[in-house]
């Protein structure tokens, strides 16, 4: 059985009784493209990060020195790639997103120098004062941050949350062997996981529960098990905090909590504050 990997547009057909496609044999036409590295740098210039760096013009000008020098034969699939493939790295409905600088922070982690931000956190009214040691830039679904020691500890800082950003004469002090890519491994699991620790069980309207496994996806343990026709399916989450449970209001009657009761308590008292709220009432809430 072809086992070869096809090419992007190859004709397939599908041998009689074979599991897996083949591409047809057409003739030369159909042959893969023996230059995929063309390709591939054509994608890349598709992702838009070079924007937010200030290098559209130098990779506009090194994509036409690479379209030059390909041979003739392999230009018409280069140039498909910007027509045929689009990377587009924003979130679906992730609304207007404030105007990030990055001129300071490339200088700092490019000439390797120490940097004094002012950076305000979420919830914080006023900003903090760090001095950091910058690994690199990270841009992740659309988002900027600055990975940096602080202290000899792996930060993470929202480069649109940087009020201000002063680079220091003094030389970089990372640790010894850490990377870019090793530092934000350590961080993107931090985030990635949380603190956890408060067990929730719910149980969802099959008619939501596409819904609710996507914006939900972050705090879920484990698929629900599917029968294919139950009317509500039980999910299982997992909470750093008894507060953070209050998302699952946002799907009303369409998700019920199970247990544990403090999780009910803390919704159903949440939800009782709303409504007084919208009736003109206020209702005392309890500090958790």
């Amino acid at each position: 059985m072809d086992r070869r990997p096809h090419a992007v547009g190859d004709p397939v057909v599908r041998d009689p009784g074979a599991r897996e496609v083949r591409p047809a044999a057409l003739g030369p036409a159909a042959a893969p493209d023996p230059q995929p590295r063309s390709r591939a740098l054509f994608i890349l210039a598709a992702q838009g990060a070079h924007a937010a760096l200030g290098l559209d013009a130098a990779l506009g000008s090194a994509l036409r020195k690479v379209m030059a020098a390909l041979p003739a034969p392999h230009r018409p699939a280069a140039e498909a790639t910007s027509r045929r493939v689009l990377v587009d790295a924003t979130r679906w409905k992730g609304g207007p997103q404030p105007a990030v600088d990055l001129d300071v922070l490339q200088v700092a982690v490019f000439a390797d120098r120490r940097l004094r931000l002012r950076y305000r956190h979420s919830g914080a009214a006023e900003p903090s004062t760090y001095t950091v040691d910058p690994y690199g830039l990270v841009s992740k679904a659309g988002v900027w941050y600055l990975v940096a020691d602080r202290r000899g500890r792996p930060r993470l800082f929202r480069v649109d949350r940087v009020r201000s950003a002063t680079l220091l004469p003094d030389p970089v002090r990372r640790r010894p062997g850490v990377e870019l890519v090793d530092a934000w491994e350590v961080l993107r699991r931090r985030v990635e996981e949380g603190p956890g620790g408060l067990d929730v069980t719910v149980r969802v309207q099959r008619s939501r529960l596409d819904l609710f496994l996507r914006l939900n996806a972050a705090s879920l343990t484990a698929l629900p098990a599917d029968d294919g026709e139950s009317a509500w399916l039980t999910a299982h989450l997992s909470y750093g905090f008894i507060r953070e449970a209050r998302t699952l209001l946002a799907f009303g009657e369409a998700v019920e909590v199970l247990t544990p009761p403090e999780v009910r308590e803390e919704l159903a008292g949440t939800a009782a504050a709303i409504s007084a709220l919208y009736e003109g009432e206020r209702v005392p809430r309890r500090r958790r």
